[in-house]
């Protein structure tokens, strides 16, 4: 079984579990500035999970659509977000016509596709988005002389659980935005309180 199916199956199997440990919202300031510089109702929520992130949406009128590769996620955020629309897909081959969007936001899903094919996706987020709108992406910082990117098992929601992670540096990330067409028009960092005291980067983008 390669990574991404892998990394698919565990949140099938962990979905209940993981969607009640992770409700709370989370980039909760940076949402609001999402909003603020968005220009238009209609966006894409890439890797949407259970739904945390529908139900902000959808509360402030947008016209939401969220994707996932796990089934389980989006029959759970379906039932916590009945009024958005939910797809099964894959994040490197959107199944959307050009310039479909106003935004997408990409929240901690990027973090689980592998660096050789992160320009892939990016690029595919690009071009759904139409002229002058705006992305948010959002992935775990690398840490110094830390794990670049691989499968990771951790004993969590229940039981070991065994996902790919991509780690990126600041820049990193940054150069394959760009290389993608898109602006990065502003940042933001935020110190997770766990465990491991995760450092997430996120990146406001914008298509010219």
């Amino acid at each position: 079984m390669d990574h991404k199916e892998q990394t698919k199956e565990t949140y099938d199997t962990i979905a209940t579990d993981y969607s009640k440990a992770n409700f709370m919202p989370f980039w909760v300031e940076e949402f609001k500035k999402y909003v603020e510089l968005v220009p238009g109702k209609k966006v894409l929520d890439i890797g949407c999970g259970a739904g945390r992130d529908a139900v902000l949406f959808l509360e402030e009128g947008f016209e939401y659509t969220g994707i996932d590769a796990s089934q389980a996620m989006l029959d759970i955020a379906q039932a916590r977000a009945p009024h958005g629309t939910y797809r099964q897909m894959d994040f490197y081959r959107l199944d959307f016509p050009d310039n479909s969007f106003d935004g997408f936001w990409a929240a901690a899903s990027f973090l689980h596709v592998p660096k050789i094919d992160i320009s892939k996706c990016i690029r595919e987020a690009q071009r759904v988005l139409r002229a002058g709108g705006v992305g948010f992406v959002s992935v775990k910082q690398k840490e110094v002389g830390g794990m670049d990117e691989g499968m990771i098992e951790q004993n969590r929601f229940g039981g070991t659980v065994s996902r790919y992670f991509a780690f990126y540096e600041k820049e990193e990330l940054k150069h394959y935005i760009v290389s993608a067409g898109l602006e990065v028009v502003d940042e933001a960092v935020y110190h997770e309180d766990d465990e491991r005291h995760t450092t997430w980067l996120g990146y406001f983008v914008k298509k010219a």
